[in-house]
């Protein structure tokens, strides 16, 4: 009989004696059989069907260690490799103990099988959304190095129910009652998940048959979390015969309406919206201001997804005020989902508000994606104090003094400073898409080499 290994609540190390045989009504005739589970992933054949090699995320828990098994049996049978990969936060001493104990079940199976480790200082506020975000950062960065299909993820029936309420709850719009969809662009890799209409104890059932032990986090039950609280109401509402089920039912009439109008927004966007290689936006104020509401809730919710590098869309009520300004001819700009959105003559003019932009330090040789807009790669000797920053006030003032032509470039002026500048000790040392460089005093001991706004879209 398979076990669930809780860490322990007091030390949350893995601790051998609060190791318990798993008593529920998970029983292994209800475990998913390989010819269902290659039934879900045909919507995904296409993108399987372009590398032979394709990611699982796995924590060690129920659901993802059922995932990764299914996979790995589907991959054998198809000439497909499938690779593990785990992330340790370092939030907790004990962290590294458990990704260890996966690879060793993994191993076990023979799955090749990758620790990836949250490097770097760690917040002291918003620490599960961060660790989050790390998560995906990681290993999309791992996807897009190997050159691997995509990633997938044990996101379950459950998941969903609990996210349709915690959104129904904080009063979410289309978007968020959607929910979480099958196939989306994160971090620039497609992530999968194709066990959204698969229950959970199906999942611990797989295990169950399959002999396979996995760990029970206990912070899935602390109080704490709100989350918590919602998988309490789900499980409340499948006594009262209120299942997950019939939640996924009008999820997936949220997500088909999200779908039409998502064609919609399409054409609006080709006919409608520039998008500039220097990361802003422009719309024409006539027509934005006809759309009709739902429309422009989406198209909002879309610019901010491309200008605004976050990994969630604005909440509805920030979403009604954004439009209630767009339709107020005093108003002449506001912010939203990280972006600026201002008017210039009959155009809304839409860019990353700088004060979300972070610099960081560089050096000779990386290639990175800034702040979730643009691609840059940098090349040099090498060398330290290197840092890549917006622009800014104080770096424009500075480069108009040596070259004050650059005052008549078409680019309006709040977009100049949100532009990925070379900062050194000296100061501003390049702007790219200004053709700036510094010439007349010390040379820079790295330069950017090539520059691209390829935004980090997310849904």
């Amino acid at each position: 009989m398979p076990r669930a290994i809780s860490k322990n609540i007091s030390s949350e190390k893995l601790d051998a004696l609060a190791v318990n045989n798993w008593e529920t009504s998970d029983s292994p005739q209800d475990a998913i059989t390989n010819g269902e589970f290659a039934a879900l992933l045909v919507p995904y054949a296409n993108i399987l069907a372009v590398q032979k090699t394709f990611a699982i995320a796995v924590s060690g828990g129920a659901d993802s260690m059922a995932l990764c098994l299914l996979a790995a049996r589907w991959a054998a049978a198809n000439d497909r490799k499938i690779i593990a990969l785990t992330v340790d936060h370092g939030l907790r001493p004990e962290a590294k103990t458990e990704a260890e104990t996966v690879a060793k079940w993994l191993a076990a199976s023979d799955i090749n099988h990758h620790i990836l480790t949250w490097q770097g200082e760690k917040p002291s506020a918003g620490i599960q959304a961060a660790a989050r975000n790390a998560r995906y950062r990681l290993m999309a960065k791992w996807v897009r190095d190997n050159n691997a299909a995509c990633l997938m993820t044990a996101h379950h029936l459950e998941d969903q129910a609990e996210t349709f309420l915690l959104r129904t709850e904080r009063g979410s719009g289309l978007d968020g009652l959607a929910c979480m969809a099958p196939i989306v662009q994160r971090e620039s890799i497609s992530l999968l998940r194709p066990l959204l209409a698969v229950s959970k104890h199906r999942l611990r059932a797989t295990l169950i048959e399959a002999e396979q032990n996995w760990i029970e986090d206990p912070s899935n039950q602390n109080p704490a979390y709100r989350r918590t609280k919602m998988r309490g109401v789900v499980a409340a509402l499948k006594k009262s015969k209120l299942s997950p089920k019939l939640l996924e039912t009008v999820v997936g009439h949220f997500a088909e309406l999200r779908q039409h109008l998502s064609r919609v927004v399409a054409v609006f966007f080709d006919r409608a919206v520039d998008i500039f290689p220097e990361g802003y936006g422009r719309v024409q104020l006539d027509i934005f201001e006809q759309l009709p509401d739902p429309v422009l809730e989406r198209v909002l919710v879309r610019l901010t997804s491309i200008f605004g590098g976050k990994a969630y869309p604005p909440r509805r009520d920030r979403l009604l005020r954004a439009m209630e300004k767009i339709r107020d001819q005093k108003e002449n700009g506001f912010t939203l989902g990280g972006c600026r959105f201002f008017k210039k003559s009959n155009a809304i003019m839409i860019c990353r508000d700088r004060r979300h932009i972070l610099a960081q330090q560089i050096s000779a040789g990386e290639k990175i994606n800034w702040n979730n807009l643009f691609d840059i790669e940098i090349d040099g000797q090498g060398g330290t104090g290197a840092i890549l920053a917006p622009l800014g006030r104080a770096g424009w003032q500075e480069i108009v003094q040596y070259k004050p032509e650059l005052k008549a470039i078409s680019v309006p002026y709040a977009i100049r400073l949100t532009l990925p500048a070379l900062f050194d000790e000296t100061g501003v040392a390049q702007v790219p898409h200004l053709n700036y460089r510094r010439d007349d005093r010390k040379n820079p001991t790295v330069t950017i080499s090539k520059v691209r706004f390829n935004p980090r879209q997310s849904a």
